[in-house]
């Protein structure tokens, strides 16, 4: 990858959890949950599935949704890797389909005995020097890769992280490295939240409520819960990697598909509210869910109850034109001030997704402090 910002750019992606623990449909951590032996554990190797062909489903759904980066569990923290030939074949899926390559590794590992005992432990070096040779080898065997995500990491200077990290860098020039081994690298995370506010940063979702895959978690979000989370992340400058747990056979359940499809069909019409945006254009002063991009700004409608009567507030700048994204239909405003009247707004349909106002601006978005509150302290949103 070229750049951090290029990074920012991309908006959306697709997090993949696949491994044994797919089979045992209990979600990721049901080794450790469970307190199940190696030999329990791993008793059902025999029946994991590595088809290569399962990459190039995953990534074909990611692109057709609107994702533009997409991240793999090569190895999860119960030490177990998915075949060489599937994570071959899902790099070399994200290349064909233009997506950027994610890879994603657990230092931690629950079935390996040295690193149970910790850093202390007579073996420990061994288990380092184990971990140096598993990331070269992901960073060597497959092509470019453009991001490595980590999960599961002791304390990085018992690792010797940041020297791996140099080599690391040696095989992939282009690399950004995710900051979740404990290290200042390049990307910020958060998981299950979207905290990470500073620097380059994503928040890793779940779409029901696990990782793995888990038939009995029907907490699934709505496409609009997905769209509002991000359009909000994006708001605040950062990505949204949303998760997928495929099936033992690789299939992803149809309640995700149907999802992702609804949100990929909505991005159709409203993707340049969410690719290649600065984030906040007002400085948050307008107190909406904003983006903008030069003398553009896109606002997303969360208060669409008012019917066809709505103000938008804390816009320096004289609007020359509104229209919705998705269709392109102008709609009839009044402007006083740093006060907007939509007086044209067509009422939400009741199956409708959120809406995106394309504001045209006179020049790069002004926000315009609210005198109901501090002028040094306003962040709402």
């Amino acid at each position: 990858m070229k750049s951090k910002s290029e990074f920012t750019n991309l908006g959306y992606g697709m997090f993949i959890h696949y491994g044994l623990y797919s089979i045992y449909g209990c979600g990721e951590w049901v080794m450790s949950q469970e307190r199940m032996t190696n030999e329990e554990y791993f008793s059902v190797v025999p029946q994991f599935r590595n088809d290569p062909a399962f990459a190039e489903q995953w990534v074909e759904l990611a692109a057709e949704c609107g994702m533009r980066y997409a991240v793999l569990t090569t190895r999860h923290h119960d030490g177990y890797f998915i075949g060489k030939d599937l994570v071959r074949s899902f790099c070399d899926s994200c290349r064909k389909h233009g997506l950027k390559v994610g890879l994603y590794y657990s230092v931690g590992d629950w079935s390996d005995f040295d690193f149970r005992a910790g850093a202390a432990g007579p073996n420990w070096e061994r288990f380092v020097q184990k971990t140096h040779r598993q990331l070269k080898d992901l960073m060597s065997d497959y092509g470019e890769v453009d991001y490595l995500f980590y999960d599961g990491c002791p304390d990085p200077a018992s690792w010797r992280a940041k020297e791996l990290h140099a080599e690391l860098r040696r095989l992939q020039p282009g690399l950004l490295i995710s900051c979740r081994c404990g290290l200042e690298e390049d990307v910020y995370s958060s998981e299950q939240h979207s905290g990470a506010h500073n620097g380059t940063w994503e928040s890793c979702y779940t779409l029901n409520g696990s990782w793995g895959y888990n038939p009995h978690d029907l907490h699934w979000k709505t496409p609009e819960e997905v769209i509002s989370l991000l359009m909000k992340i994006r708001h605040n400058g950062g990505n949204l990697l949303l998760n997928v747990g495929p099936r033992p056979d690789g299939s992803i359940q149809p309640q995700a598909i149907e999802i992702l499809r609804k949100v990929g069909a909505w991005l159709k019409l409203n993707g340049k509210a969410v690719y290649d945006v600065e984030p906040h254009p007002f400085n948050y002063k307008d107190q909406e869910i904003s983006v903008g991009r030069g003398n553009t700004a896109y606002i997303m409608l969360t208060r669409d109850w008012n019917g066809v009567l709505r103000k938008i507030c804390g816009i320096g700048n004289k609007v020359k034109s509104i229209s919705l994204l998705a269709t392109g239909e102008k709609i009839a405003f009044e402007q006083k001030a740093d006060i907007i009247r939509l007086t044209g707004l067509p009422e939400r349909k009741d199956d409708e997704l959120p809406r995106i106002l394309k504001l045209e601006l006179d020049g790069a978005p002004v926000g315009i402090h609210n005198p109901m509150w501090p002028e040094n302290n306003f962040r709402v949103c």
